[in-house]
């Protein structure tokens, strides 16, 4: 017990001493990019007058993360936003590792693989990186993490409908209140785990449950968007734009940048629009147009959506340095060949990894089908994660065994 609590207090701050350099050395002490100062303009607004807007809409992204800001905000003033909030985050970095762990735990019940887990998040380079940018990543990685820690808490229980069922659907809806990517897809990943558990009847059950509790969650932005629209927003109303932008003649390379990846009167077109719910039908039926009159295009681009969504370097001219793709490679790289062969080596039981696989998936089609590139394969990598410690949790078990016969070449014997 003395061990491991050493162990934790040395990850806290080894990790917060990580976030301090990267914050204090790498970054500048104001905002980086544009979308930070959406954020940021969002948050002010909504501390001010208890309204959420994204510059002149109600409903253009999910309001979590200006929630998160708008807190700090009202506790410590605008002017100490910056810091207050990147020390937050650092903070939530160091829970996204210690759940992390857990899950690993409750997946593979291998101690040397939670361990093995919990330091490679506190470390990882990217979650280092977007922890210091005023974003919706490191909030949002936090509550999916905490989502499938409850997740794998409530199968353990016996998939029951109790307090466990709970904590899982408020996490899953936190989540979705921060981005809207997962629209209802906790529901269902909440009907397949009891599946994969207790078959059909049980994951009827769970189905019709998990949909009025998740419904429940949501309502309070369900019913703010009625009175503002006079019409059922279930989540955000810039999905159809990413959709265009990832899907038009303007666009063969499947890249992600509207000032050369649109089309300009299209664009021009759609943003004279004044209501945002008639600006995604817009783009919407501008999208789907598109994708009926050139099939061939679009699985094309999709498949290049593919390989910038798995790229193990970073796609952006920004960095495309040495320096980046070293970084890049040296850390996605081995967690990505580490996942791979847990895969393999759990083939036979793969049902103890269905969240995991469901999940990866699931994100992978919709930046298929979108826009994709690394940032928005962020919330995945804390579950690649604990499948690579899986596979190294089992060479250091199977290391620390064969140790223990005196015998150097016993390790490689036992392969």
């Amino acid at each position: 017990m003395i061990r491991r609590s050493r162990y934790l207090v040395g990850l806290y701050v080894a990790c917060l001493c990580a976030c301090a350099a990267v914050d204090w050395f790498y970054f500048p002490a104001t905002t980086v990019f544009p979308d930070e100062q959406r954020y940021v303009a969002s948050a002010l607004r909504l501390a001010q007058t208890g309204e959420f807007w994204v510059a002149g809409d109600r409903a253009w992204e999910m309001p979590g993360t200006a929630l998160f800001y708008a807190a700090i905000i009202r506790a410590f003033g605008a002017a100490h936003l910056v810091p207050v909030a990147r020390a937050a985050q650092s903070v939530l970095l160091i829970v996204q590792a210690l759940l992390v762990g857990w899950t690993t735990w409750r997946v593979f019940h291998d101690k040397w693989a939670a361990a093995i887990a919990a330091l490679i998040t506190a470390f990882y380079p990217f979650f280092l990186f977007y922890q210091g940018l005023l974003l919706s990543e490191t909030l949002f990685n936090t509550l999916l993490v905490a989502s499938f820690a409850c997740l794998y808490w409530w199968r353990d229980c016996g998939a029951r409908l109790d307090s466990s069922f709970l904590a899982t659907c408020l996490c899953f809806a936190a989540a979705t209140m921060t981005k809207a990517t997962l629209t209802v897809f906790p529901v269902m990943l909440l009907a397949a785990t009891a599946y994969s558990c207790l078959g059909w009847r049980r994951a009827g059950a769970v189905f019709l449950a998990a949909s009025v509790t998740f419904a429940a969650l949501m309502s309070p932005w369900w019913i703010r968007n009625y009175q503002l629209f006079d019409a059922f927003v279930p989540f955000s109303t810039s999905a159809a734009k990413n959709l265009y932008l990832g899907n038009n003649r303007n666009n063969p390379h499947a890249g992600v940048y509207w000032r050369t990846d649109a089309e300009p009167d299209v664009m021009a077109r759609i943003e004279a629009i004044a209501d945002e719910r008639a600006r995604q039908s817009a783009y919407s039926k501008a999208a789907t147009d598109y994708i009926a009159a050139e099939p061939v295009a679009f699985f094309n681009r999709a498949a290049r959506k593919f390989v910038r969504f798995w790229n193990v370097v970073p796609n952006a001219e920004a960095y495309s340095g040495n320096v980046y793709r070293i970084i890049s490679a040296l850390s996605f790289g081995p967690v990505l060949l580490l996942a791979a062969f847990c895969a393999l080596l759990w083939r036979r039981t793969a049902r103890a990894l269905l969240p995991i696989y469901l999940l990866i998936g699931y994100f992978t089609l919709v930046h298929m089908v979108t826009i994709a590139s690394l940032r928005y394969r962020l919330p995945i990598e804390p579950f690649l994660i604990v499948m690579a410690a899986s596979t190294l949790g089992r060479l250091m078990t199977r290391y620390c065994e064969n140790s223990a016969t005196d015998d150097p070449h016993a390790f490689f014997k036992s392969g």
